[in-house]
């Protein structure tokens, strides 16, 4: 079995709580900034990547003032230089598209997930559950913290990090749950960080208002956001710079992995000759939610992320430039989380749970 992975909870304004997750995340972020000179795009110097970088900055504190502090916070207290750890949320500058060339993202950027959802009779009790496998490059699985957050007036949230910089998947006190996949899009531009954008959608206290996050005008780029409520809605919501199609679950279940499902968005797909395992596992996952339908539980759900079909590029990924670092399973009206470190087929699944804050416990009751 996997170690569990280690939690940092913190409180207080946005600066305060990013002084606390860069303080605790020092050595883990003092051995990133070098390696974020390696794999550059090619041509690309590292003074293009922090010019290029102030772009995205200015876009970034006109749209998300508040989350440029936190990242200014995480600077302060790991002692590493603003402008190089904010190149650290601009991951779609290592991306070629990024720099109008072809090709594929660095080793060191590529990710990959695979999502699975149910609801209503697709689950044994009709609560709204989500699933959730997280590929990175193996070493990144050293990297990763649990992070518990309360900032400002926002509603507390648990994420799973990398570094403590970047967010991937989580829910919050307000019953909503954020987890998706990395797609690769054609049409990058110099605007707000598609990170930054996770960030924003975990502290949001509606679904529409984390929607609107998605359909953010100034975007560089987006991923696809698998996104739910405690109201049982739940959307893919497929992104790029420019367009976007939201996808409502059907008959109570809904897959993804990492390419554009839907025929509006294919036109951005950056390589379409590398997707083949993306659509292997989405199809994959679809089928074993059909198969499971009205059965569906978070122990169920657990074991369906260690599925091995197209082994060992399977849902349950072991080899190949990324394998699954982490899964997790959301109750999302309960606000509790099942977290699992390494590869699902070998982790030992946590619980985690957060509590209604006051203005979320009277949306309950009203």
């Amino acid at each position: 079995m996997s170690e569990k992975l280690a939690l940092l909870e913190v409180r207080g304004d946005h600066r305060q709580v990013g002084r606390q997750i860069g303080a605790a995340m020092r050595p883990v972020l003092q051995a990133l900034l070098p390696r974020l000179r390696r794999g550059l795009p090619d041509g690309v110097r590292w003074e293009d990547m922090l010019h290029q970088g102030r772009d995205y900055l200015a876009h970034s504190r006109a749209v998300y003032p508040q989350y440029v502090q936190e990242i200014e916070g995480i600077a302060e207290g790991s002692g590493l230089p603003f402008e190089e750890l904010f190149l650290e949320v601009c991951e779609e500058l290592w991306e070629p598209a990024a720099w109008g060339q072809r090709g594929r993202a660095d080793r060191s950027r590529r990710r990959g997930c695979t999502d699975l959802a149910a609801r209503g009779r697709a689950t044994a009790d009709g609560s709204t559950l989500i699933g959730h496998t997280n590929d990175l490059v193996p070493e990144s699985e050293d990297e990763l913290v649990i992070l518990k957050v309360r900032a400002g007036d926002e509603p507390e949230f648990l994420a799973v990090s990398w570094g403590g910089v970047g967010l991937s998947a989580g829910f919050n006190a307000a019953g909503i749950s954020l987890s998706g996949n990395a797609v690769s899009c054609t049409d990058i531009r110099p605007g707000v960080p598609r990170l930054l954008l996770v960030r924003a959608i975990l502290a949001a206290r509606r679904l529409g208002q984390a929607i609107d996050v998605c359909l953010l005008p100034q975007r560089a780029s987006n991923y696809n956001n698998v996104i739910a409520d405690a109201h049982g809605e739940v959307f893919s919501v497929e992104g790029s710079a420019t367009d976007y199609e939201a996808i409502y679950i059907e008959q109570d279940v809904l897959a993804h992995a990492n390419h554009y499902a839907s025929p509006a968005m294919r036109a951005f797909e950056a390589d379409r000759s590398d997707i083949g395992g993306s659509i292997l596992r989405q199809h994959r996952a679809a089928r074993l939610l059909r198969e499971h339908y009205g059965e569906l539980t978070p122990l169920l759900m657990q074991q369906l992320l260690a599925d091995h079909a197209n082994y060992p590029a399977s849902i349950c990924k072991h080899a190949g430039e990324s394998v699954t670092v982490f899964s997790m399973v959301v109750q999302v009206e309960g606000r509790r989380a099942w977290i699992g470190r390494g590869r699902p087929c070998q982790s030992e699944y946590v619980e985690y749970r957060l509590e209604p804050g006051e203005t979320e416990q009277r949306r309950i009751v009203g």
